[in-house]
């Protein structure tokens, strides 16, 4: 059941995990006698991170082949969004922390908005495993 639009959901979603620990997240711009020195992070500088990016990365990829099992593949899914929430806000917390400096200015680059696609692509998966439920009920219903 590798076809079904969850299951490819699920897919990008490991992928866009695996991709977001190479990709910059963020950068400081530091202004230290006019001479500007720019630091440019990943998630990989922060342990829990890493840690919070590879838990919904398994969690997507293990929902996958739970297919059978439509009500555990929900809640994995749920689990892996609230991780991803968790995710983006820790992100921001642990990108404003470093910018606690006057002569820091924060830019967020494009790995930083890869964990809010996730957030959409795996509540698509959701949405698409409680069809693909409702349907199966519903067929059940006219036997």
């Amino acid at each position: 059941m590798i076809q079904r639009i969850q299951s490819l959901l699920l897919l990008f979603s490991t992928l866009l995990s695996a991709l977001l620990l190479y990709l910059p997240v963020y950068e400081l711009i530091s202004v230290p006698d006019n001479v500007s020195v720019v630091t440019r992070f990943t998630i990989m500088s922060s342990a829990l991170l890493v840690i919070l990016n590879g838990g919904i990365g398994i969690l997507s990829f293990f929902a996958i082949f739970l297919y059978r099992t439509r009500n555990i593949q929900i809640r994995m899914c749920n689990l892996a969004l609230l991780l991803s929430c968790v995710l983006i806000g820790l992100l921001f917390f642990v990108a404003d922390t470093m910018s606690t400096s006057m002569n820091q200015k924060i830019h967020y680059l494009y790995g930083s908005y890869i964990p809010l696609i996730q957030v959409l692509i795996i509540f698509l998966a959701t949405r698409a495993i409680k069809r693909d439920e409702n349907l199966i009920r519903s067929a059940d219903r006219l036997r």
